[in-house]
């Protein structure tokens, strides 16, 4: 699936209220969401008192590779050197020296360009830093050389961490025949191929094209945020439509990372999922939840509490423009791994058979609604949670608030048709990482 295929103009779009503020009472955060004068959207959280988090995120990410590895590539050019700043370290310090800070990150869908102003009144050395990172990055000869060795590093650090591999692990399998499938990193051959020209082509296709959001949370006026980043010279691109969901393919349903000599293996169970709707999502999310969030779960009771076989366990619900996954992860000694398997698909079909009880899914509710709070303390918490909602959905978003509310009105009839949706053992792929050899065929 390419491209183009999810970045489609359509006329209603401009039926959208094109600018809106809203009070999150819960919160005491303005949110306001603005159209800029080239058509980008900026969704601002505005929080009294709290420094400045500031991201521009474009669909980007290295799903659209050609060559595996090229859109990290050009994260790390971006930072790497500007017209006015051409080194990295003139970049740091011009933000630095007023206790700010930048970055850019990679993953499959996007790519992310961040900004750190601790105060309003220094926001226009921010702008800049972003606009010249963005509009008037370098690509010198030397430097992709030097950024070249610093990736292969990265690549090498990562595979030899079988903790921090299992993600690349689980994410191919999962994934498998699509294009999410393959690694954000790359291998090293192909980041040995990787040309100049090759990255340049690629930010004139997917950065300077404008296919992208702005979101921001701090202490900062909406107009004032909006008419810096007016003065960036990116041209407005396409807006987004849901397609249609990858597809779920099962060539394999086991995939091993081999490290040989490494007896306590990294796990983790992944089934993917296709909400229908938001109500959908947030159900999924309370499920997991119960599953394998916090101390009082019910994983981590029947397989720490109760049996003692691993220290700690833990699931998660992802979900972005055409895929997701519900996951649950622990670590644990080969020779324990199918008992472990055994009892977790047990308590699958205990779910199915019996639904969660009504004073679990009250206690649940009232875990998420009231633990919002602590989450969402930091201005790049607040970027982070709505970050998938301002770029792929502006005319339906959903702030915390929304999510909190949804989360209040779930039924169990709700839960009880994720859990017979998603909770079969034959939904699950199985990642791992460490000494072991499967007998399956």
């Amino acid at each position: 699936m390419g491209y183009k295929k999810y970045c489609v103009y359509l006329q209603e779009y401009t039926k959208i209220i094109k600018n809106m503020k809203k009070n999150l009472g819960k919160f005491s955060v303005a949110f306001h969401k603005k159209e800029l004068k080239n058509g980008v959207n900026l969704f601002l959280f505005e929080r009294k008192g709290m420094p400045i988090y500031l991201r521009a995120t474009f669909f980007a990410g290295s799903r659209f590779d050609s060559v595996s590895g090229t859109a990290h590539f050009l994260e790390h050019m971006l930072v790497a050197g500007t017209k006015k700043f051409p080194t990295k370290n003139l970049i740091a310090d011009y933000i630095q020296k007023i206790g700010g800070d930048f970055g850019a990150s990679t993953d499959s869908d996007l790519l992310r360009f961040d900004i750190e102003i601790p105060e309003a009144e220094d926001i226009d050395i921010g702008i800049e830093v972003i606009s010249e990172c963005l509009t008037n990055s370098l690509f010198n000869d030397q430097t992709i050389e030097t950024e070249r060795g610093a990736i292969i590093s990265e690549l090498r650090s990562k595979k030899n961490n079988p903790r921090e591999y299992i993600a690349e692990v689980r994410k191919r399998l999962a994934l498998q025949g699509t294009p999410v499938a393959r690694s954000t990193l790359g291998d090293e051959p192909s980041i040995g191929s990787i040309t100049k020209s090759a990255i340049v082509d690629y930010q004139q296709q997917f950065i300077n094209s404008g296919k992208l959001c702005f979101i921001a949370s701090g202490d900062i006026a909406s107009d004032v945020l909006a008419n810096k980043l007016d003065t960036i010279n990116i041209e407005p691109g396409e807006k987004f439509i849901i397609g249609d969901r990858l597809p779920i393919i099962k060539n394999n349903n086991i995939d091993i990372e081999y490290y040989e000599g490494v007896d306590h293996l990294q796990v983790a169970l992944v089934c993917r999922t296709s909400p229908k709707d938001y109500v959908e999502l947030c159900a999924l999310t309370l499920l997991n939840n119960i599953l394998a969030v916090g101390r009082g779960s019910r994983l981590i009771t029947k397989l720490r509490y109760e049996n003692g076989l691993v220290y700690s366990v833990g699931s998660n619900v992802f979900n972005t423009i055409d895929w997701g996954t519900l996951r649950v992860s622990f670590s644990c000694d080969k020779d324990k791994l199918e008992k472990i398997k055994a009892l977790i698909f047990k308590e699958f079909s205990d779910l199915r058979q019996n639904n969660v009880t009504s004073e679990e899914l009250e206690n649940t509710k009232s875990k998420i609604s009231k633990g919002s709070i602590r989450p969402l303390q930091t201005s790049e918490a607040w970027v982070d949670f709505h970050e998938n909602d301002a770029l792929f959905s502006p005319s339906d978003f959903h702030t915390a608030e929304d999510y909190i509310n949804t989360i209040n009105k779930l039924t169990l009839v709700d839960i009880k048709k994720v859990i017979g949706k998603h909770l079969l053992e034959e939904n699950f792929y199985i990642a791992i990482c460490g000494d072991y050899k499967s007998n399956t065929p």
